[in-house]
């Protein structure tokens, strides 16, 4: 640990915790979680000057189910979400498994992935194909903003004065396909890997929704081209099928690695070939 001292408070309540961040400027909740900690590379573990040790703040570990929605704490630990099972959508869990190792998702918080300052974010994918809503809130009030804004260079643009990522909305939504790939760089460079998802609805043998994202270090996503199968009767003819995919030939971002855009459509064909005759 280094040398210089950190304060550390241990609020109570939620009442305290915020009359904490009214007097403190600059405090960050997530600064300290385990992982942020293990990808320090000195000899020495730098902390910031003031930490607020939440363990007292139960709203923030919290994880309530109602009939359409889970919903639980920005400090909840990914392994607790692992061991919700199949009650969560499989998309997450998939990316759960494919991104995390048991002992990173036991010390990392679902808050601190959404909140953290690198620009590689691949869970993402998943966060954003399922919808995922996050509450901000003060000690007055509170908002709902979806995951997608949480999400890039200007995310922390987002959060008014004193507003934290306090709780995380998860829909129960069934989707009948779902595919997910973890597309891992074999020379560790973050722009050529990140996480992709496919997932479709079907209704009386018709495409009745589909979502395909794709997150690394930027979130590739064209709601028009999804659109462009609904109403689709199953099987998808072949022509159906190529015509789709050529859509994302013609349309991903110029500035796509050659590779990773090479296995994003491999893989956008792969899953299409689900849906065809």
């Amino acid at each position: 640990m280094s040398e210089k001292d950190s304060q550390i408070f241990y609020p109570p309540n939620m009442q305290e915790f915020f009359g904490l961040l009214n007097r403190i400027d600059g405090i960050d909740i997530f600064s300290t979680d385990a992982r942020r900690i293990q990808e320090q590379r000195g000899r020495t573990i730098t902390l910031p000057k003031v930490i607020i040790n939440t363990g007292s703040l139960a709203d923030l570990y919290n994880i309530n189910r109602t009939e359409r929605y889970i919903e639980m704490g920005s400090m909840v630990n990914l392994q607790q979400i692992c061991k919700l099972g199949k009650i969560i959508p499989a998309a997450l869990r998939q990316a759960l498994d494919s991104l995390y190792s048991r002992f990173t998702r036991n010390s990392t918080g679902i808050g601190g992935i959404i909140c953290q300052n690198s620009d590689y974010e691949p869970l993402a994918a998943a966060l954003i194909a399922l919808n995922v809503r996050c509450e901000l809130r003060t000690s007055s009030q509170s908002r709902w903003v979806s995951v997608i804004r949480l999400t890039g260079p200007e995310k922390s643009s987002v959060f008014h004065s004193q507003e934290i990522l306090y709780r995380i909305r998860i829909p129960l939504e069934q989707w009948d396909f779902t595919l997910c790939r973890h597309l891992d760089a074999a020379n560790e460079d973050l722009s050529e890997s990140g996480l992709i998802v496919f997932l479709a609805r079907i209704q009386n043998n018709i495409l009745a929704d589909v979502c395909i994202v794709f997150s690394g270090v930027s979130v590739i996503r064209d709601r028009n081209h999804e659109t462009s199968l609904l109403g689709k009767k199953l099987p998808l003819a072949k022509k159906e099928a190529s015509s789709f995919i050529s859509l994302w030939k013609n349309s991903l971002p110029e500035s796509t690695p050659p590779f990773l855009r090479d296995r994003i459509l491999s893989f956008i064909e792969t899953a299409i070939q689900n849906f065809t005759d």
